[in-house]
């Protein structure tokens, strides 16, 4: 037990020790990770020129710069609300990407209908009536349906990393990835990650340790290694399947050290026509 203890000691450090700095962006820009964040705020202002250029929703009414600003204003605090609900999706809940993007359709519409009335009615110089409250429910259903769905059908495909290319074998697989680990780590077979709130339960020949990373951002920098998403909170790489078991329709991946790994019935099939089981 003493051994093991000292393992879980050494393992833990990264987070404990991690930088303020990037666990206050790993906050900020938490459930979608950096380049996500960053992707989805610039498409929702891209989203707003677009709605600006048309004057949706009879938003004519207002001046070209003002009717722009209202836009901005709409769309930018609407992903603040919808990445409010899906933090707290992932805290509460662990569903699968239709379910999810059902739940999240009924969490977000309260909020975005509150948030949509409260600026056209500052913007509008209106008085704030129930009225016009109830009269935004169905355009901001109708947008928030058509993003709910958008995320369903990005998220339903399972996130892959592969090998790399004859002429790029000269690289290290998952270079940048193994720099953020511990010294013992870099060098091991990388078995599996598991999100974990903000941090990253990374499994391997060396044993278990812990980054602060989002599992989107991970998979990117795991390139040089075939491997997969299997769920939501789990990526695993291919060589280190030992075991596939089936059980009530749900299909489990056993890997060294005896871990066990889901695989969502979502991923499933992509899986199975991939050829890991």
């Amino acid at each position: 037990m003493r051994e093991q203890d000292g393992d879980i000691r050494e393992t833990t450090a990264p987070a404990v020790h991690a930088s303020p700095v990037a666990g206050l962006i790993a906050r900020i820009t938490a459930p979608w990770g950096e380049r996500q964040w960053l992707r989805v705020y610039t498409t929702a202002s891209a989203l707003a020129l677009l709605m600006s250029l048309a004057a949706a929703f009879g938003t004519d009414i207002f001046p070209p710069l003002t009717r722009m600003a209202y836009w901005l204003s709409v769309m930018l605090a609407g992903c603040v609300i919808v990445q409010a609900v899906t933090l707290l999706m992932d805290r509460l809940f662990k569903l699968e990407p239709l379910p999810e993007a059902i739940v999240q359709f009924f969490l977000s519409l309260p909020g975005l209908t509150l948030e949509v009335w409260l600026i056209t009615t500052a913007y509008a110089h209106r008085t704030l009536t129930l009225a016009g409250l109830f009269g935004h429910i169905a355009p901001v259903a109708i947008v928030t349906a058509a993003m709910c769905t958008l995320q369903y059908i990005l998220r339903r495909e399972p996130k892959q990393s592969h090998v790399f290319a004859p002429e790029q074998t000269a690289q290290t697989p998952a270079g940048a990835f193994r720099e953020r680990l511990p010294f013992r780590f870099r060098q091991a077979d990388i078995h599996a990650l598991s999100a974990e709130d903000h941090y990253l339960r990374i499994y391997s020949s060396a044993g278990e340790t812990l980054v602060l990373m989002r599992l989107y951002d991970a998979i990117r920098e795991l390139e040089g290694i075939e491997g997969s998403q299997t769920h939501r909170s789990w990526w695993v790489a291919k060589d280190a399947v030992r075991d596939v078991r089936r059980s009530d329709g749900r299909v489990t991946l056993f890997l060294p050290g005896e871990v066990s790994v889901p695989v969502s019935r979502s991923y499933a099939k992509p899986l199975r026509d991939s050829g890991w089981f």
